[in-house]
């Protein structure tokens, strides 16, 4: 009798051990995993779509708490070398074809940053609207996180992040107007959680 309850409870953990995970449960993961990242580095490629032909960019980016970023662009070739680096309001810009470096006051309004994982999620801690759901592309299942981005701007309204639901790396970034149209693709490369980096790092030489 004892033998026979002791096969039915192993049973039972053996069903729920391999049920499958709920989008809850993956976004709980991905918060822990999200709330221990310090920082991180990645290469990524940059679509942004006006109203004329798409422009794409090739740029590595490094992140570090609570808010130092430095963005360096591969493409387009006239661009290349050009590094941006920030401490969450203002931003150090030098562009190596004319040896200058200028700065801009006001980067926490600008279009950079919101091309930053960092951005994305301190957008979702201020807001009461994120959605969460579970979809597949290229035969890849992505834990896909929506929220809306403060300030009320036309052309960055709401943000939409593709998490890999097993590695836990951001794959995409989107971001859309008030009429939902698409304007910025972010495709994330080489993403590395918690890279060590020295404040010096953020710092142009």
């Amino acid at each position: 009798m004892i033998k026979k309850v002791l096969i039915g409870i192993l049973l039972m953990l053996l069903i729920v051990g391999c049920s499958p995970k709920t989008e809850q449960d993956i976004f709980y993961e991905a918060q822990k995993k999200l709330n221990k990242m310090e920082g991180y580095s990645c290469q990524v490629e940059i679509t942004s779509i006006g109203n004329k032909s798409p422009q794409k960019y090739i740029m590595k980016q490094w992140f570090k708490k609570p808010n130092k970023y430095k963005l360096e662009l591969i493409y387009p070739e006239n661009l290349k070398g050009k590094i941006t680096i920030s401490n969450g309001n203002r931003a150090w810009i030098y562009h190596p074809s004319i040896e200058q470096t200028w700065i801009m006051e006001n980067f926490s309004n600008s279009k950079e940053q919101n091309m930053f994982l960092g951005y994305f999620l301190k957008n979702c801690l201020n807001s009461e609207k994120v959605d969460i759901c579970t979809e597949e592309l290229e035969n890849q299942k992505y834990l896909v996180i929506t929220t809306e981005i403060p300030g009320n701007h036309i052309y960055f309204h709401k943000e939409k992040l593709w998490l890999n639901q097993e590695s836990m790396n951001p794959y995409l970034l989107q971001i859309f107007d008030m009429k939902g149209k698409l304007r910025i693709e972010v495709k994330y490369e080489k993403f590395k959680y918690n890279p060590k980096l020295q404040d010096d790092f953020f710092q142009l030489k």
